[in-house]
């Protein structure tokens, strides 16, 4: 069974983790440097880092600008700090938001922009803070999928703040949590001492099932461990929301507002020794993929865009539900994920916030599917993949 994602975690994430001493403090710094920024925030979560810097800037009813096609932790997060999102469509292209449409939805209540790399695919920061063309309009710098994603040929923060996202599936892991990172030291300090004086000290119980799920990382993805638990259905890559649920107002994680913990920040460090070799492997892999793959009927592949670091390789496929797609190639053993299958502005507690149709995130949403592609995936492995793609597509075309 190949799994869609595999964390790049060995025994020196584990050692790194088992060894005494501080780290949070130095992982932070490690991953402004990474980006050319001068400060660093770490979090339990992403989405716990953006909701800090959204209060600690005195965000409150303010309007913020962001993808309709995008995590739904992002609304979350924006929605969580009293803040109301506005949805901006899509280009298929890149999967980003449209920058274009970006000026239309400007009001004198907009106080942020989202600017999301997603899938890894690089969107202008640059262009965006020119629409934006008011000071008091912070540009949040999504990175959550690509820390080193970049659209200008340097890896340096764009934004005024800017997110990474260490969760299990990203290219660095730290199995959860996030580090806000920024230029200013205004914005850090007020962001720091919103972090110290809300988020608290994790609990026994939190501390043991963050080192559970460092340990499980490392054993479940193996085989044939994986392929039993997938064939059991415990994996869950592919669990489709409702668009209709209420489940998006879930409470948060239980422990989104507990501290970011120092073992994490020593693997996180193990991890980013890694990272240039992470995005090398992964950019061969997409090219792989991409020849593999470039001829295929009813198949829109990857953008292939200079800067990408490409968090998955992401094609379309038109009706891909009504074929199955995802179960056709678990049958075969590769588990390939609908990430997302949903746009944001559909979901029943985000409707009071849109304002158009969304017709690019809403045929993203129907037709994307991701394939694996981690840094230990052969390409003996990764022509299997690109074959049993063909052969799905070609058992739908046949007569």
């Amino acid at each position: 069974m190949i799994p869609f994602y595999r964390p790049f975690i060995d025994h020196s994430e584990l050692l790194a983790a088992l060894r005494p001493g501080v780290g949070r403090d130095a992982f932070e710094s490690a991953v402004a440097s990474c980006v050319g920024a001068r400060y660093g925030v770490a979090f339990a979560y992403g989405r716990s880092g953006i909701i800090a810097a959204l209060k600690a800037l005195g965000l409150n009813q303010a309007e913020v600008i962001m993808p309709a096609y995008t995590c739904l932790v992002m609304a979350q997060a924006v929605v969580a700090s009293g803040n109301k999102p506005v949805f901006v469509d899509i280009d298929l292209a890149d999967y980003n938001m449209d920058i274009a449409a970006i000026r239309e939805a400007l009001t004198p209540r907009t106080r942020a922009i989202i600017a999301t790399h997603l899938y890894g695919y690089p969107t202008d920061v640059d262009a965006i803070r020119e629409i934006a063309g008011d000071g008091r309009i912070i540009i949040i710098e999504d990175r959550a999928q690509g820390l080193l994603t970049s659209s200008t040929g340097t890896t340096e923060l764009r934004g005024d703040i800017g997110l990474g996202s260490f969760g299990s599936n990203k290219q660095l892991s730290t199995i959860q949590g996030g580090v806000i990172v920024t230029h200013s030291s205004d914005l850090y300090q007020q962001i720091k001492d919103y972090r110290d004086r809300e988020m608290s000290l994790p609990s026994i119980r939190t501390w043991a099932k963050r080192w559970a799920r460092l340990f499980a990382s490392y054993m479940v993805f193996r085989e044939p461990l994986y392929g039993l638990l997938q064939r059991a259905g415990l994996m869950g890559w592919n669990s489709r929301l409702n668009e209709s649920s209420d489940s998006l107002q879930a409470a948060l994680p239980g422990d989104y507002a507990t501290a970011y913990m120092d073992f994490q920040g020593r693997v996180g460090l193990a991890q980013l020794a890694k990272l240039d070799t992470v995005i090398a492997r992964r950019r061969a892999l997409a090219e792989l993929y991409d020849r593999e793959l470039r001829d295929v009927p009813n198949l829109s592949p990857a953008p292939m865009i200079t800067g990408a670091t490409y968090a998955y390789y992401t094609l379309r496929i038109s009706q891909r539900d009504e074929i199955n797609f995802a179960l056709r190639m678990l049958a075969q053993g590769v588990a390939v994920d609908q990430t997302y299958d949903y746009a944001l502005p559909f979901f029943k507690p985000y409707r009071p916030y849109a304002k158009g149709t969304y017709p690019c995130a809403k045929q993203a949403a129907c037709e994307v599917i991701n394939l694996p592609l981690y840094p230990d995936l052969s390409a003996t492995s990764a022509r299997y993949v690109a074959e049993c793609v063909r052969r799905t597509l070609q058992e739908r075309s046949s007569p």
